[in-house]
């Protein structure tokens, strides 16, 4: 068994959404009665990987055991996406089977090609890694007849071999892959620019995004955000209510603070987040210098704060608007009527241990600090709560140990969505998670004392169902639609050039600054000359779709370059085919014969939407 990549395409191929690369597997041994069912469940229950429909186009066979080995490659192809996506690389299409025959030199052997989505920045031996990983697991499932014996063995291939070498290859925040996937969804074309920095639509209509922050956020309120003791002091200066603390560094200092302040407190770093290194409900000295000595090991930068009576609510402003609440509760396990506290902990952690690692939450004990939570509403680890009743196993929510979230977002006081709005305008921030501490969240923030804990930079976006379902309802106005401008190819000699600037010239007397780019000559929509260091349509029109005045464009196709590096575009407009008289992109002194100009029109045929022959 093995794998080669045997073409490097930077575009897109074979209407694929995504950029794509070929691979040819070359496989043996598949069993006679594959249990294509069985492998689906086990995909299905045990790696939650999605089970999609084998599209019919493209790839066709007669013979039945090609079919079977096709619909094996189907399962291939499905299981490389899942793997590329939880280590964290967005890649949505499943990509395509383009043929499965049997190997000319070895007839024992099957050849298949495949065309699999790509990502930018994205080395081709981590492309050749995930296929090649997935073939592997796939022709496993398929010998062992029924693998339902088989998860952990998997598991840890999975989790030990495959997903550290892709995620060394990218740079992944938690809400990248839930955004980019509804992008996807939405048809909003995205390209890695690097670093986990993504470019979202062309044009006029890009723009750049980091997880959720985007690239009108201010890099002056991202500092602020990241220092509680600066953020909380421009909070008051704006007249928004906000935590009083004290700073200190050393447990005398805290002792001098709670004096000052009174109690109950809360003790936490000024300078992380997370909720790492944060104690609250403090009452006592002894709490007190537990809870320093906590925080002291996350940051030499200490506050201790008065604790303001209630809950967290996340308040989360996209576009500078309130788009959903939550309400933010700690760990816990929801009674059933039944069993103990303790035996509903136990029941939690074993479900959750069965599961792959990377869909794992943090196993959470019955410890010290289980023991306190639960005791201060009343519960034991010998107690019988009731259907329904959750007994908490922390204190607060935190990124470290997790919680559960309600959606509160038809209560929240206006006067409440409106300080939250105003905060983050105060930080210049377009997207924003501001937590707000209330007793009561549909009561005004003036009548219940609450305040506004923290002004998040780049909030999780897209963790729960809640935030799942407004990502397109967010990105629909970020992007003023699905960030397309409209483009046209025209195909020929100099002749399409013509055709091409006068096409240019009807979007300019429309208003639209149009620019026009072949694989040498680029026009502004003023009819200047645009300068590039490259001969290239590729090259050209990439550039292009990351110039902010480009409102369309016109692509003058006049040689085959498009066959070697795909198209730089997943749709355009429309095709007009003025000649026939198309060049070779390696040798300017020949025409490409009738086969290849079939191939490229072909090829643009795939993402066209309005075909037009001059």
């Amino acid at each position: 068994m093995q794998s080669t990549i045997t073409t490097h395409q930077q575009g897109y191929r074979y209407g694929l959404r995504q950029p794509g690369n070929i691979l040819t597997f070359f496989t043996r041994s598949i069993s006679n009665n594959v249990d294509l069912e069985t492998i689906d469940d086990w995909l299905a229950t045990k790696l939650e990987v999605t089970i999609e429909p084998r599209p019919s186009y493209v790839y066709k066979v007669n013979d039945a055991e090609a079919e079977k080995v096709g619909a094996l490659m189907w399962r291939v192809l499905l299981l490389g996406r899942y793997l590329q996506q939880i280590a964290g690389i967005p890649v949505f299409d499943p990509g395509l089977i383009l043929d499965v025959r049997k190997d000319d030199k070895d007839p024992s052997q099957w050849q298949s090609r495949i065309v699999v989505p790509m990502l930018d920045g994205i080395p081709f031996k981590g492309i050749d890694h995930t296929y090649s990983s997935a073939l592997k697991l796939i022709m496993l499932l398929q010998k062992q007849g029924h693998p339902s014996g088989a998860p952990i063995t998997i598991y840890n291939v999975i989790q030990k071999k495959i997903l550290p070498p892709l995620r060394s290859m990218i740079t992944a925040g938690i809400s990248t892959i839930p955004i980019l996937r509804a992008a996807y969804r939405c048809q909003i074309p995205f390209r890695h620019i690097g670093s986990g920095i993504y470019q979202l639509g062309w044009g006029s209509k890009s723009r750049l995004m980091d997880r959720s922050s985007v690239d009108s956020d201010s890099v002056i309120g991202v500092k602020l955000t990241t220092n509680k003791i600066l953020a909380a002091s421009l909070l008051r200066a704006a007249g928004l209510p906000a935590p009083e603390h004290i700073p200190v560094n050393s447990r005398e200092q805290a002792v001098l603070a709670a004096d000052t302040l009174g109690w109950p407190l809360v003790v936490k770093p000024a300078d992380k987040e997370r909720g790492e290194g944060v104690t609250v409900s403090i009452t006592n000295k002894e709490k007190l210098s537990t809870a320093y000595k906590n925080a002291a090991s996350f940051s030499k930068q200490i506050l201790v704060e008065r604790e303001v009576p209630g809950i967290c609510y996340r308040l989360l402003i996209a576009n500078s608007k309130m788009l959903y609440a939550i309400r933010r509760g700690p760990r816990s396990v929801e009674g059933d009527g039944k069993h103990t506290v303790s035996e509903l902990v136990d029941s939690a952690n074993r479900r959750n241990k069965a599961k792959p690692s990377w869909l794992q939450e943090k196993h959470c004990p019955l410890d010290k600090q289980a023991l306190e939570a639960m005791s201060l509403e009343g519960f034991s680890p010998d107690s019988v709560p009731d259907k329904g009743v959750r007994v908490p196993l922390r204190k607060i929510e935190s990124t470290a140990w997790g919680g559960y979230i309600e959606d509160v977002g038809e209560h929240v006081h206006p006067d409440n969505r409106e300080i939250a709005e105003r905060a983050a305008r105060l930080f210049e921030l377009c997207n924003a998670g501001v937590d707000i501490i209330s007793s009561d969240i549909t009561q005004p923030w003036h009548d219940n004392g609450a305040i506004i804990n923290e002004v998040n930079y780049a909030p999780y976006f897209g963790g729960n169902d809640i935030a799942r379902s407004l990502i397109p309802v967010y990105l629909e106005k970020l992007m003023n639609g699905d960030g397309r401008i409209p483009i046209e190819i025209v195909v020929g000699s100099d002749k399409a050039v013509e055709e091409g600037r006068s096409r240019q010239e009807s979007f300019i007397r429309r208003n639209v600054d149009c620019y026009l780019t072949s694989h040498n000559l680029t026009v502004t929509p003023s009819g200047e000359h645009l300068t590039f260091p490259f001969e290239s349509l590729f090259n050209r029109a990439t550039a292009l779709l990351k110039n902010k005045s480009a409102e369309a464009l016109v692509l003058v196709v006049q040689t085959d370059e498009f066959l070697k590096t795909g198209l730089p575009i997943d749709h355009f407009d429309r095709l007009i085919h003025v000649d026939n008289d198309i060049i070779n992109w390696n040798d300017s002194n020949r025409k490409i014969n009738s086969d290849v100009r079939q191939e490229l029109l072909k090829l643009l045929q795939f993402f066209a939407q309005k075909i037009n022959k001059s």
